[in-house]
């Protein structure tokens, strides 16, 4: 409530009680009863705006509190659909990083198979080579792709 309604519900509650609560003699006087008019008025005035104004202030913080939990509401919404975003671009990339491996495994039998046609040709190679040369000796080799073992 701001100082000036305050100062105007006091001014009017003053009033009205000076009107009619200080014991006077009844007089039938024309000026008397207009002035008890107006200060009744002034003081039915005064009360409205004090009610208005109560009012008022009510409303606004039951709007204040609807807006924050309608902000709330809609940041959570936000939150549940950038999960859902999350969750099904992680469900592609896992897809996609089981391509890759079956992609690697392939090229790894692709690479054993050729390796195991050169090693036998290889032979027949080293079998045939000159007099004084010496044939390689076949190592194991260990053939890492970064995925892992399959």
């Amino acid at each position: 409530m701001t100082r000036s309604i305050q100062g105007i519900a006091a001014l009017a509650a003053s009033a009205f009680a000076f009107a009619f609560l200080v014991p006077t003699a009844v007089s039938a006087d024309g000026a008397a009863s207009t002035r008890n008019i107006i200060l009744g008025t002034a003081a039915a005035a005064a009360g409205t705006l004090i009610i208005i104004n109560h009012n008022k202030q009510v409303h606004a913080k039951y709007a204040e509190y609807d807006r924050q939990q309608a902000a709330l509401q809609a940041q959570n919404a936000n939150m549940q659909a950038a999960y859902n975003s999350e969750r099904q671009a992680y469900l592609h990339e896992a897809a996609l990083v089981n391509e890759y491996k079956k992609e690697v495994a392939y090229q790894h039998q692709v690479i054993g198979q050729m390796q195991h046609q050169l090693g036998s040709h290889a032979a027949g190679f080293v079998a045939h080579s000159p007099a004084g040369a010496k044939p390689a000796t076949a190592r194991a080799q260990v053939v890492s792709y970064g995925w892992g073992t399959f």
